[in-house]
Parts: C-alpha cells; sequence; structure tokens
C-alpha cells in the first residue's frame, strides 16, 4: 500500500502552500460575483458566467490541484522537481495574471486581455507540463503516476484549445469548428483532466489514509484507458459533426457511477474508524458526483437548461470538495513533517496546526455553500445566500492556511533544533 513513497524528495513546504494559498482567495472573489451578479452567472454563455467559470475551475479547482501535483509527484515518483521554488513561483505567478486577465477579459470585454490571458495561462501550463511529464515518463511503476501523467497531457490539450478559443474571442471571429473546440476543452477539461487526477489520487490516497480494501487492479489500468478512448473518439465526433457523439458521454459517465459507488464502499467498510472530516469530504464528494451524472443524464434527455447548469455546479463541487478534504489533511502534515525533519524540538502535532473544530466548521459551510448553489439553476436567489457562505467558508479557509504558514514561520524563527553534539 505504501510501495513507492518518497517522502525525503519532498520540496519546500513553501511550493505547495503558493497554490493552496491562492484558492481561498480566488474563492472570495467568486463568492462576492455570485452575491452582486447572481442571474448573469447562471445565464449561460453570459459574459460573468464564462468568468465564473474560469475562476473556479482554473483559479480554484486547478490551482489547488497543481499545487497537490508538485507534492505527490516527488513523494509518489521519488524524483525530486528541478529548482522547486524558482520554477513554482514562475508557474504560479502566470497561471495567477492570466486567470486575472481571462476573468477580466469576458467581465469588461477587453479584446486585447483575451490575447495575454492566453499567453500567460499557456505558458505557465505548458512550463508545468514540461517539467512534470518527463519526471512521470522516466517512471512509470506505479498506476497512480500514470494516472498523473494522463491528466496532466489532458490540461495541456485543454489549454491548447483555450488558447484557440481566447484568440476567438479576441478577434470576435468564431468559425465553424467553434461549438466543437468549446465541447472538446469543457470535456477533456472536466473529465481528463479533473475527473481523471481525483480517481487516480484516490487509487493512492482513499487505500493509504483510511486503510481500506485496495481498488482493484483493472480499475487502476483500465480507467485513464476507457476516458482516453471515449474522449478521443467524442472529440473525433464533434469536429466531423457525426450523429451520437452522447454515447461517449455515456461511457464515461457509466465509469463515474461505478468509480462512486466503489469508493463510497470502501470508505463505509475502512478499517480506520477515527472520526476524520476530511472522510466527510470525501463522502460528500462522491454524493455530489452523483448529483452531476444524473442531472446531466437528465437534461440530455429533457433539453432543460437549468439541469444542465445544476450538473456543472454539482461537478465543480464535487473536485471542490475533495480537495478541501484533502487539505485539512496535507497542510498539518507539511507544517509537521518539514518541523519535524528539521529537528525542531517545538514541532505541534498535527491536531493542533489546523484544529478539528475548525475543519468541521469549513465543512458544515461547504454544505451550505453546496446545497444552495446546486439549487441555484431553479431559485437564482440562492445564489447570493450560496456567495455569502461561500465569504465565510473562503475566509475560514484562508485563515486556516495563514494561522498553519505563521506557525511554520515562528517555529522556524525561535525553535530550538535537536543537538546530537556530546
Amino acid at each position: 500500500m505504501f510501495e513507492g513513497l518518497s517522502l525525503n524528495q519532498a520540496p519546500p513546504i513553501s511550493v505547495v502552500l503558493r497554490f493552496f494559498l491562492t484558492l481561498p482567495v480566488f474563492g472570495l472573489i467568486l463568492s462576492l460575483l455570485m452575491i452582486f451578479f447572481p442571474t448573469e452567472i447562471l445565464t449561460p454563455n453570459h459574459p460573468f458566467s464564462l468568468a465564473s467559470i474560469h475562476l473556479l475551475f482554473l483559479g480554484m479547482i486547478s490551482m489547488g490541484m497543481i499545487g497537490a501535483l508538485f507534492q505527490m509527484q516527488s513523494v509518489l515518483g521519488g524524483a525530486p522537481i528541478p529548482s522547486p521554488l524558482g520554477n513554482s513561483f514562475i508557474i504560479h505567478s502566470l497561471l495567477v495574471l492570466g486567470i486575472l486577465a481571462l476573468a477580466s477579459a469576458f467581465m469588461f470585454q477587453f479584446p486585447e486581455l483575451f490575447i495575454i490571458a492566453a499567453v500567460l495561462l499557456g505558458s505557465g501550463i505548458v512550463y508545468f507540463a514540461q517539467i512534470l511529464l518527463p519526471l512521470l515518463i522516466a517512471k512509470m511503476s506505479h498506476n497512480t503516476l500514470k494516472g498523473m501523467r494522463f491528466a496532466i497531457f489532458s490540461l495541456l490539450i485543454t489549454a491548447i484549445l483555450g488558447v484557440v478559443m481566447a484568440s476567438s474571442y479576441a478577434n470576435v471571429s468564431f468559425g465553424d469548428t467553434h461549438a466543437a473546440i468549446k465541447a472538446s476543452h469543457y470535456s477533456i477539461g472536466l473529465i481528463g483532466w479533473i475527473a481523471a487526477l481525483i480517481i487516480y489520487v484516490a487509487f493512492q490516497v482513499v487505500e493509504m489514509f483510511y486503510v481500506t480494501a485496495s481498488y482493484s487492479n483493472w480499475c487502476k489500468q483500465n480507467v485513464k484507458r476507457i476516458l482516453g478512448a471515449s474522449l478521443f473518439l467524442k472529440v473525433i465526433w464533434l469536429f466531423a459533426a457525426l450523429p451520437f457523439a452522447w454515447v461517449f458521454d455515456v461511457f464515461m459517465a457509466l465509469l463515474l457511477v461505478g468509480f462512486v459507488t466503489t469508493t463510497m464502499k470502501r470508505l463505509r467498510s475502512r478499517k480506520r474508524r477515527v472520526s476524520d472530516v476530511s472522510i466527510w469530504f470525501w463522502m460528500m464528494g462522491m454524493g455530489l458526483l452523483m448529483i452531476s451524472l444524473l442531472s446531466y443524464g437528465a437534461s440530455m434527455v429533457s433539453h432543460y437548461e437549468p439541469l444542465e447548469m445544476m450538473s456543472l455546479i454539482a461537478f465543480a463541487l464535487f473536485a471542490l470538495s475533495i480537495i478541501l478534504g484533502m487539505m485539512g489533511k496535507i497542510v498539518p502534515f507539511l507544517v509537521w513533517f518539514h518541523l519535524n525533519a528539521a529537528g525542531y524540538m517545538e514541532t505541534p502535532i498535527m491536531s493542533n496546526i489546523i484544529p478539528a473544530k475548525r475543519l468541521k466548521m469549513s465543512f458544515w459551510l461547504f454544505g451550505v455553500t453546496a446545497s444552495t448553489a446546486i439549487l441555484s439553476p431553479f431559485i437564482p436567489l440562492l445564489l447570493i445566500a450560496s456567495g455569502l457562505s461561500g465569504v465565510a467558508l473562503f475566509s475560514l479557509l484562508l485563515f486556516n492556511l495563514v494561522t498553519a504558514a505563521k506557525l511554520y514561520r515562528n517555529v522556524l524563527t525561535t525553535g530550538t533544533r535537536f543537538s546530537f553534539e556530546p
């Protein structure tokens, strides 16, 4: 179960924290937009809706996932990322500036900003991919590493399609293939990048953290093949304007349903029965993914637009639930690990770095935010309530992360290290 872990290769804690700290900042920006522009956000293809989608999926979800990948690649792969401080700073800066430029381009309709955003985001994602992909290709014995490679490659394709779309918005010129590019951009980003990465992280994390039965080798080996083949064929169908492209969505949806049921079964029958807020986030995430799949299926049959919006919101919340749950475990562990490895006598125990009470409060705030957001396509005023609870949620998350970082720096500054001299 613990095969391949190499904690001594972990990057400096600031490499991961800079990405994690950005997530609640973008969360606060998005929450304010939800409060003041609920109708616009819930209107498909409205500039504020498109800005909000990218703040959510790039500024929050992808930012958290990229930060986690910097940690996971080093620990699982055993190959350290070259110059992690400098490279992470460059990637983080390009992404933050690119996301702000893209959101502003949509909201204020400045064509030049689309080009700036495309250059910044494209450069940041390509730079990130060219650092991690060679490390993942070099050592391919671990299924989770293979899944990470598949997810990063999907992110790269998503970025390329995004750059093409940004140029169309900049020129206000949309060709015959715009709809196919847009659908491919969304499908590869949501399934190939986000869903695939979470699934392959679950194969490692759920088994290891919660002491559950292993996922089957068949699942570990074939998920990326099924998703990859389905996405590849769907893209061909879209660009060739062939009928029944939705068939490939059905294959991917069935696989995700299998992932939900298998993961829930393992979490319920876990051997480590202690109370853990991160398990609550995992279970809620699985429920949100199932809601997303069911509402998407219903929207395909009924062509009822609010159901499609509900599906997208639920999918985003599924990913965010997993990320928030894992951050609540990763951040205290990293603070404890780096201080303990450096030999500081004042190293706090993990439960004191982010107290369980605050983690539980985060969970309940997320529950309120998620439940109101999911229903908002049918009752738009609920998006205001979701935004208000989102402000509280992301303010608390930012507080938790900042206090953990301050505690780490305080021990570094004032702590006493073990001395083995006679």
